[in-house]
C-alpha cells in the first residue's frame, strides 16, 4: 500500500457498538476506519506507554527516581498535547476508503521504534490489509491523549496510567504484549 501523510486522527466512542471508532484522514483525503474494542485497547496501552518512554529518552533508565521519571514524562506529554490542534473539526468527506466504507475490526497491532526517531504504529484486521502510521513523538503523545479521552467517555473502567509504575511502585503487567527480537511490540 502506498504511503500517506496523516492529516487528522479522530477517536470516538460509539455506545451502540461499545467500541471506539478510529478514523484516520490523509492529506490526499483518503480515510481509514477502524473499530477498537475494550480488550484490544487494554492490550495496546502498555506498548503505547513504553513507546512514549522510549521517545522521551526514559526507557532503560532504572537509576532515575520513579517519581522523577513520571514527572518528566508527564511534562513532555503536556507540552506535546498543548501544541496539538484538537479544536478543528474532523473532515468527514473522504475521496476514497481503501479498506472499504465500513470500519474494520482491529485485532493486531505492532509498535516499532524508527531509526529516524518516533515509532511505526500499525493496525491490522484479522484478515486483509491495515495501516502503518509513522508517528513522531508529538503525534504519539497526541494519539495517546485522544485514546485516553475516548476511553474515559466509554466508561470501560480501564486504568491507563501514563507511566509504567503504578502507585505501588511495581511494574504494570503488560497483558498481551510481546517484545519480539528487533525491539518492537506486537499486540495480538
Amino acid at each position: 500500500m502506498s504511503a500517506h501523510r496523516i492529516h487528522q486522527i479522530h477517536l470516538l466512542f460509539v455506545p451502540e457498538e461499545d467500541r471506539l471508532l478510529l478514523r484516520i484522514n490523509t492529506q490526499s483525503r483518503t480515510e481509514f476506519r477502524f473499530w477498537l474494542t475494550r480488550r484490544f485497547v487494554k492490550r495496546l496501552w502498555p506498548g503505547l506507554r513504553q513507546a512514549l518512554e522510549v521517545s522521551s529518552g526514559l526507557q532503560g533508565k532504572a537509576a532515575v527516581d520513579p517519581l522523577a521519571r513520571a514527572a518528566v514524562l508527564d511534562f513532555m506529554h503536556q507540552q506535546a498535547v498543548a501544541q496539538t490542534d484538537f479544536s478543528t473539526r474532523f473532515d468527514a468527506v473522504a475521496r476514497e476508503t481503501p479498506l472499504g466504507p465500513l470500519p474494520v475490526l482491529v485485532t493486531r497491532a505492532r509498535i516499532e521504534p524508527r531509526e529516524q526517531g518516533g515509532h511505526m504504529v500499525s493496525f491490522h484486521p484479522q484478515e486483509s490489509y491495515g495501516i502503518e502510521l509513522a508517528m513522531a513523538p508529538k503525534l504519539l503523545h497526541s494519539f495517546c491523549e485522544l485514546l485516553t479521552d475516548a476511553v474515559g467517555k466509554a466508561d470501560w473502567d480501564l486504568s491507563m496510567p501514563l507511566t509504567t509504575l503504578a502507585n505501588t511502585g511495581t511494574p504494570v503487567d503488560p497483558g498481551g504484549l510481546h517484545n519480539p527480537a528487533g525491539g518492537g511490540y506486537r499486540i495480538n
